[in-house]
């Protein structure tokens, strides 16, 4: 992009971020400052993917220690509702699938559609709980602040630096500290609330539901077992990611699995064709693998991982799966984004990359080289041992 188009970019962007003060101070968007008590139910906002809510999760146990009594509340995608759909502290689930953050192939018309179906349906169940207040989890377009202003929702707490910050009734200075995690900087938006203390910041992790026997039945079946997960070591192997720039390549995953496989069984998980094909690549010809790939629902995938030894990985959820079910798990970072930010929240979790002068670059896609991660040998991530639990 050139300086002139530079320019323009940020002129629009003030320009929409002047309407948006406009409109907020025009709806009251920074109306009633006062939080009174009691705060009977609160709404946390994340629409964003599996990763990030479950990131989101590490303030649950920080809301239930300082509001014991209070009902929480979760509005996520569709895409992430199921890691808080029977979840033990979660007493409302609402589902809206944002355009913006919708990754599926479909075209721009039907994310379009399908935003506004379930916004509607989102909006009408967010109205009908009266919720007292709202945490926008997510620090960009979309925050969901203007959907919690017309729930009317009377404090509204988002990040300063979110599109629709003007709405909120409470903005929060989101952390500029390089080292801090991402779930670490999401507790900053529980600083307005007088009832959180340092006692309750400490109790801060991810968290997902127990595994059902019916969830643990399924892995029991994909490795023939007849009585129970803890009869048989193995390890979980997950490949793939969000974005493809940050998965590695299959002769990586081949020498991995060879020397796992040695001593206990390797179990790869995954979702849709193309990682089928890659597993079926990397176990070609190898004992003591088993493919899991598109043959474990959510709650199975989660059983797998919570029951396993050891998880490897790449940048992706898998590492935050881990890191909230106490599985020891080694994933291996790319440079394009913060490593000590998005890293696993667990003091189980080693992270693998390969520092360069160009990281973080901010790019998702990634470059050509990708010397951030494919300098990086299978023997490295193997030297870190096989964990136990």
């Amino acid at each position: 992009m050139d300086r002139f188009q530079q320019r323009k970019s940020l002129i629009a962007r003030k320009l929409i971020a002047s309407a948006i003060r406009l409109c907020a101070f025009i709806a009251g968007g920074r109306g009633n400052r006062r939080i009174s008590s009691p705060i009977k139910r609160i709404l946390l906002l994340n629409g964003a993917h599996i990763g990030d809510v479950i990131i989101s999760t590490s303030l649950i146990p920080v809301l239930r220690s300082a509001y014991p009594d209070a009902e929480i509340g979760f509005l996520a995608g569709s895409w992430s509702s199921s890691v808080i759909k029977n979840h033990p502290e979660i007493t409302y689930t609402h589902e809206i699938d944002h355009w913006r953050l919708n990754r599926s192939n479909s075209s721009l018309l039907a994310k379009l559609i399908r935003h506004w179906i379930t916004s509607t349906k989102g909006l009408r169940q967010v109205r009908k709980i009266k919720y007292d207040v709202a945490l926008a989890l997510h620090c960009w377009y979309p925050d969901f602040v203007p959907l919690a202003l017309r729930a009317n929702i009377p404090v509204r707490i988002a990040f300063d630096q979110s599109l629709f910050a003007p709405f909120a009734t409470h903005r929060v200075a989101f952390p500029p500290e390089d080292f801090l995690t991402q779930g670490a900087r999401l507790a900053c938006i529980l600083n307005p609330l007088p009832e959180i203390n340092k006692k309750d910041l400490s109790r801060r992790r991810s968290t997902l539901a127990p595994s059902t026997p019916a969830a643990e039945g399924e892995v029991l079946r994909l490795l023939n077992l007849p009585a129970e997960l803890g009869s048989m070591s193995y390890s979980v192997i997950h490949i793939g990611s969000g974005e493809p720039a940050r998965e590695l390549p299959i002769e990586f995953w081949r020498r991995v699995a060879q020397e796992l496989s040695r001593n206990q069984l390797v179990l790869f998980t995954g979702r849709g064709e193309r990682e089928q094909r890659q597993i079926a690549a990397i176990m070609k010809g190898l004992h003591g693998c088993v493919s899991a790939c598109d043959k474990l629902s959510w709650n199975g995938f989660v059983a797998a991982v919570r029951h396993a030894t050891m998880l490897y990985g790449v940048e992706s959820m898998a590492g935050h799966v881990a890191g909230a079910v106490g599985t020891p798990c080694t994933v291996v970072y790319t440079g394009t984004a913060g490593v000590a930010r998005w890293r696993p929240d667990s003091e189980n979790c080693t992270v693998f990359t390969q520092h360069v002068l160009c990281a973080p670059c901010g790019i998702p896609q990634g470059c050509d080289h990708m010397a951030c991660i494919l300098q990086i040998k299978p023997e490295s991530i193997l030297g870190e041992g096989v964990g136990s639990k």
